[in-house]
């Protein structure tokens, strides 16, 4: 009896042995033979054959991985804590808007979701205070598709829709037409307006110019080149549209393969049509015609500015333009000169450069300019410029950390702002100049966030980096929290394409304040926190001051008791794989964990991936020997050694991302697991998606879900810990 006793309890032990046995294990990916001489420097590649996006036994190795990454994240207790607070707050009537556009006649066109939403769906108020009509659901014209972009005409009588699936980005283009409540009966394909320019509709109401991406498929050598802008009339087959401004159609314009032509129209007033020739940058080459000449076989397109000019936004009055420009002025100034005989060289300047703060923003109305200064990107104050040249301030309702304007532009006089901070919701007013005072205008009902972050403070300081220069850093805690070195600490930064990391609340910051952590933002050079020359401070050549910010920052936040190396975390996504992984490779002993969606790693081979000659403009190409070093020391994965302890590691990439390919985290992971580091590398592979900005709701709050519970999991907090 005793003996058939101990045979059932042994079975027993075996039984729950095997059921809680990790049914995936992690593989590591053979290390092939890549060695080039570039500029007399031997460079080793050994997961070059990674770039091979079609090879299967890559395909399968990330397959693989995700498994046991989600096998792994599993495992951590109170992951569904972090779903269940997202759920909680969306059934406290949640709703966001988003894409809001005013027609000049005051039609209201927006995205929303709430509660049981997945994607959002377009609505439409007449006037503010009209009530809210639905107009279209995605997942209604096709399955698994979102709304990524709208356009609504100069009179609101119809709307441009841009449509993705599993976010692409890149999709279709349909027309709304208000009166008969129905889409036209057409459709465009191969564009991505929410980041090439836009849709842009003509003062007819009845046509309106986009780019056109010839070859969307990324194993094209081809893809993304050569894109058109064309000109659509509502009601046309698309394929009858005509090739307006592109490198084809325009030789006598210098437009390289890679660029993103674009013709715009400011207003439904204008007398004229504005080309523009760009790329991954604020800045552009500026052309102009007449608006008749637009059905011309031949539009002559007469130079206006270049890219040289340092101008990030213009508007037009009449025949002058007035715009904003770091041309002389590294934190900005307003200035405006002639259409006709422009002059960039002495213009009027209307506003001069401030010393201390950057001109982030400014709109046109009848009443006056409105222009927005910040400093070092987290304070924001509104100004105005009568027209009697007379500059006020003017008070807005509430402390603000960033401030967008909005207007219909200089024969209006409506003026809007949104207000921003770290630890308030997005807030919308319009200006009433005969009072001189803002009036809420919310489209939506508030959140319960603010009961969350009720005991949250900000503490706004500068961390003085290796070279002197002063770096702002951004933290957000509850009031409780003691300087003792033991609290966990989110750290996140960019600092790359002159992006700023403007005050704005969001779910990271939520959820990490509300488990009692601290979430730091180090604003470093890269970005555009303190102006043009901040941008440039961290920007190919000057790229390493970016993470030398960063670890000066950590290192302060360490010194200074916010927390241990054990306790801090380090978080970015795409461009930020940069500072990320450099900060990552060159302080290991520094960090708890990182993780990093989406991100760039490997630079020395961005500019051979899908759209890689866009981002060369950013970071480099390796054909110039001096922008090669440049390259080479901003290069994570090459920075990667053998026998180095790397703290563990959270990635993710999209399998149809457009932005960055998929083998560009690939590889940095495959290096990571290879260099013999005995810490976690986690790589999850969204094989449906892309860069995440398009991913539906519920997708994007199990990412949320993921890389927070990774972090608290890293960082120590007890309630995130295995499962046992």
């Amino acid at each position: 009896m005793k003996k058939r006793i101990l045979i059932l309890v042994v079975l027993f032990v075996i039984f729950q042995c095997q059921k809680k046995k990790d049914i995936y294990s992690q593989s590591k990916l053979i290390e092939g033979s890549s060695i080039d001489t570039l500029h007399r420097e031997i460079i080793n590649d050994p997961y070059r054959y990674m770039e091979n996006i079609g090879d299967s036994t890559v395909l399968n190795w990330y397959k693989k991985q995700t498994l046991y990454s989600k096998q792994e994240i599993s495992k951590i207790n109170n992951r569904e804590k972090i779903i269940a607070l997202q759920k909680s707050l969306s059934d406290k009537n949640t709703i966001k808007i988003s894409h809001l556009n005013i027609a000049n006649n005051d039609k209201y066109f927006y995205l929303k979701y709430s509660n049981n939403e997945k994607v959002k769906q377009l609505y439409f108020r007449d006037g503010f205070e009209g009530k809210e009509r639905f107009l279209f659901n995605p997942e209604d014209y096709k399955k698994g598709y979102t709304i990524n972009y709208i356009a609504p005409n100069w009179d609101g009588s119809k709307v441009a829709i841009a449509i993705t699936k599993n976010d692409l980005e890149i999709g279709d283009i349909i027309v709304f037409d208000m009166k008969n409540q129905k889409l036209e009966n057409e459709m465009i394909e191969n564009c991505w307006p929410s980041s090439l320019g836009g849709i842009r509709w003509l003062p007819d109401n009845l046509r309106f110019t986009y780019e056109y991406i010839p070859t969307i498929n990324k194993k094209d050598k081809n893809y993304l080149l050569n894109i058109e802008t064309r000109l659509h009339v509502v009601g046309q087959n698309a394929t009858t549209d005509l090739n307006v401004f592109s490198k084809n159609n325009n030789p006598e314009i210098e437009i390289k393969e890679e660029d993103f032509p674009e013709v715009s129209f400011k207003d439904e007033n204008s007398k004229y049509m504005f080309a523009s020739v760009s790329g991954a940058s604020y800045y552009a080459d500026y052309y102009y015609s007449s608006i008749n000449t637009i059905n011309s076989p031949k539009i002559i397109w007469k130079p206006l500015f270049k890219k040289e000019d340092l101008i990030k936004r213009f508007y037009l009055n009449g025949d002058s333009i007035t715009y904003l420009s770091a041309k002389n002025a590294k934190n900005f100034r307003i200035c405006r000169t002639s259409l006709i005989k422009p002059n960039f060289d002495s213009p009027e300047i209307l506003i001069t450069e401030d010393s201390l703060s950057v001109i982030t923003d400014f709109a046109l109305t009848n009443k006056g300019l409105f222009f927005v200064k910040a400093k070092n990107g987290i304070e924001a104050k509104l100004y105005k410029l009568d027209n009697k040249n007379r500059i006020s301030d003017i008070n807005i309702p509430k402390k603000a950390g960033s401030i967008n304007v909005s207007s219909k532009g200089y024969l209006y006089p409506d003026l809007w702002i949104n207000i921003k901070g770290w630890i308030s919701e997005k807030e919308r007013y319009v200006y009433n100049h005969e009072n001189q005072n803002f009036i809420e205008q919310q489209l939506v009902i508030k959140s319960g966030y603010k009961e969350l972050l009720a005991n949250a403070i900000v503490e706004e300081i500068e961390v003085t980096s290796p070279d002197g220069v002063k770096v702002p850093l951004s933290l957000i805690y509850k009031k409780e929290v003691k300087k003792d070195g033991k609290n966990r600490v989110l750290m996140r930064g960019y600092g790359a394409f002159g992006y700023s990391l403007e005050p704005a609340l969001n779910n990271y910051l939520l959820h990490w304040v509300n488990e009692g952590g601290i979430y730091v933002i180090a604003h470093v050079r890269g970005g555009g926190e303190k102006g043009d020359l901040w941008y440039k401070g961290g920007y190919k050549t000057t790229k390493p001051n970016s993470w030398k910010d960063f670890i000066a920052c950590a290192e302060y936040l360490i010194n200074r008791k916010y927390t241990s190396p054990s306790k801090l975390v380090i978080s970015s996504a795409s461009g930020g794989g940069v500072l990320i992984g450099r900060a990552l490779t060159e302080r290991p002993d520094l960090f708890a964990a990182a993780t990093i969606r989406v991100g760039v790693f490997n630079t020395l081979r961005s500019e051979f991936a899908p759209n890689g000659k866009n981002l060369s403009k950013e970071f480099g190409s390796i054909k110039d020997s001096i922008e090669f070093k440049a390259l080479l020391e901003m290069d994570a994965y090459q920075h990667i050694k053998d026998n180095i302890n790397y703290p563990p590691v959270y990635l993710t990439g999209g399998i149809n991302d457009s932005r960055v390919v998929i083998w560009q985290p690939g590889k940095f992971a495959a290096k990571l697991l290879s260099s013999k580091s005995k810490n976690k590398v986690l790589f999850n592979v969204d094989f449906e998606g892309g860069h995440g900005f398009d991913a539906d709701k519920d997708k994007k709050n199990n990412e949320l879900a993921d890389i927070l519970s990774f972090a608290l999991w890293q960082s120590g907090h007890p309630d995130y810990q295995l499962k046992k």
